[in-house]
């Protein structure tokens, strides 16, 4: 579909269960403020789309736009699916706003411009031997000592993490370039089996600092105390 589709499929549902228009009003406008957004006013809208989602008989078109919507008016902007299958994020603070909007323009105008595929494979399935010495492979795994809603109930275990090591070493071996994105330590927590294997090997661990004070509204650490991480072979 054109961006121009999917952009209108997006604003006939804000009309049709009266989302907040921050683009065009204020947070004050609808009750709220910074630190809430518009999640209060949202909340029973968002409440109505996540349960229209749900019983979505079909994988059309339309599913996906519905999707997409919940993502713009869900919490943190994340995908979370419960044991049956149901999308179950709360309501976020943010909307469908300008700002949204172009950086969806820029994202679809990029990719339609490119070559390029996506897939959804376990790393451990991926043909690797495709790759060349021109090849960069990047890898954002879920962090083993953090806890976010992708990583709930054990969705990224100590065997996977030790998996995707062996397999960086593999390519490492095989000439190819890769790029690691983790964390050393988080909230006095160590990932003991990552440091253990950056100390066995000539990888660079590029420090990265990331203040994520304003990204959960209920966190109460008020300094920054993780050391994340960039691990690449060259």
């Amino acid at each position: 579909m054109k961006n121009d589709t999917i952009i209108g499929r997006i604003n006939a549902l804000v009309d049709e269960y009266g989302f907040s228009k921050t683009r065009d009003h204020s947070f004050a406008y609808y009750g709220g403020n910074a630190n809430l957004g518009v999640s209060v006013y949202n909340r029973d809208k968002y409440l109505q789309l996540r349960d229209a989602f749900n019983t979505y008989p079909k994988r059309d078109n339309q599913y996906y736009i519905l999707l997409y919507t919940l993502v713009l008016f869900g919490f943190n902007n994340q995908l979370r699916f419960n044991s049956a299958g149901e999308f179950n994020l709360p309501v976020g603070k943010r909307d469908f706003n300008k700002v949204i909007e172009a950086k969806f323009i820029k994202f679809f105008d990029a990719l339609r411009a490119q070559n390029c595929s996506f897939s959804t494979k376990d790393f451990r399935n991926f043909d690797f031997s495709i790759l060349t010495a021109h090849s960069l492979v990047y890898c954002d795994p879920p962090y083993l000592i953090t806890k976010a809603t992708y990583n709930e109930k054990d969705g990224w275990t100590e065997k996977d993490e030790m998996d995707l090591l062996g397999l960086l070493d593999e390519l490492n071996n095989m000439g190819i370039r890769f790029a690691l994105s983790n964390v050393l330590e988080h909230e006095g927590k160590r990932n003991q089996l990552l440091l253990e294997w950056l100390g066995n090997r000539n990888y660079h661990a590029n420090d990265i600092f990331m203040d994520y004070h304003y990204s959960n509204y209920q966190k109460k650490i008020k300094v920054p105390n993780s050391r994340e991480v960039l691990i690449t072979n060259y």
